[in-house]
């Protein structure tokens, strides 16, 4: 099994290609806007310029008493969600091609180390988790109660009315509890926020099932794990990227286990 280097040391050695050209582009065009810029918010981004616009303006400039910046990290997309996002004047990091939501959040994370930002928050492009949790979460990681905190809609709730879907987030919360003997209730939720002093310790390869392997991950890593309550809305355009839910459930599991074993027996075993 691959062990891929610290997301921090990717960042700074530039190995992947992709990243490293999207990452050039950016600091050219969009690099002033970072300076004294407290959070960092990811919002990754593949096909979404019905959502995106709507999806930025609600996350202000200033989280708390911090100075917060958005950027889209557009992974691939070809339906005008980058244009969308330069006629309104938005940050936007591109990647060329489409990897996956993991691929473009890694890229997002190396240009929060590069930028040397503290805290990274994620938001999903998708319209269905509320940017207004941000608030909450982020004052958990300022005020160092939580190195990572996870929005979790088990806590609180979801709207979207699938079942299978709902029993499967109860299932892989368990699963995951059990094995690294951390509890957590809810591992794929769209928002979360954690220091970006965890890169330095944390790996990432998984170019779409990513939010296990980060969260596996953080747990190794000795990240204190915190969890917010969360609505999950309903959709009210577009549809996932990830597939029906066999689809989802299969590779989702695949990436639980893989990141298990290199994280407890190859890394730190």
């Amino acid at each position: 099994m691959l062990i891929p280097l610290p997301v921090s040391t990717e960042a700074r050695l530039g190995t992947d290609p992709i990243d490293k050209e999207a990452i050039r582009k950016f600091k050219n065009n969009f690099g002033d806007r970072l300076e004294q810029i407290s959070v960092l918010v990811l919002i990754p981004a593949y096909n979404e310029a019905q959502n995106i616009v709507k999806v930025v303006n609600l996350i202000p400039s200033h989280i708390g008493d911090l100075n917060a910046h958005t950027v889209i990290v557009s992974d691939g997309s070809t339906d005008g969600t980058v244009e969308a996002a330069k006629s309104f004047n938005l940050s936007i990091c591109e990647a060329p091609i489409n990897r996956g939501q993991g691929a473009a959040l890694r890229l997002g994370y190396k240009i929060a180390s590069l930028f040397e930002i503290p805290i990274i928050a994620v938001v999903d492009a998708d319209g269905q988790w509320d940017p207004a949790d941000l608030e909450v979460m982020v004052k958990m990681v300022a005020d160092n109660s939580a190195d990572f905190v996870q929005g979790s809609r088990v806590l609180g709730h979801s709207e979207v009315g699938d079942p299978i879907r709902d029993l499967g987030v109860v299932v892989f919360a368990k699963l995951i509890s059990f094995l690294t003997r951390y509890k957590v209730t809810d591992t794929s939720s769209g928002i979360r926020v954690f220091k970006s002093e965890l890169l330095d310790r944390i790996r990432l390869q998984e170019p779409q099932y990513q939010s296990s392997e980060l969260l596996i991950s953080a747990i190794y890593a000795k990240a204190r794990i915190s969890e917010h309550p969360v609505v999950m809305s309903k959709r009210h355009t577009g549809k996932s990227k990830k597939g029906n839910n066999f689809k989802y459930g299969m590779n989702y599991a695949r990436v639980v286990f893989t990141t298990w074993i290199r994280e407890r027996f190859l890394i730190r075993g």
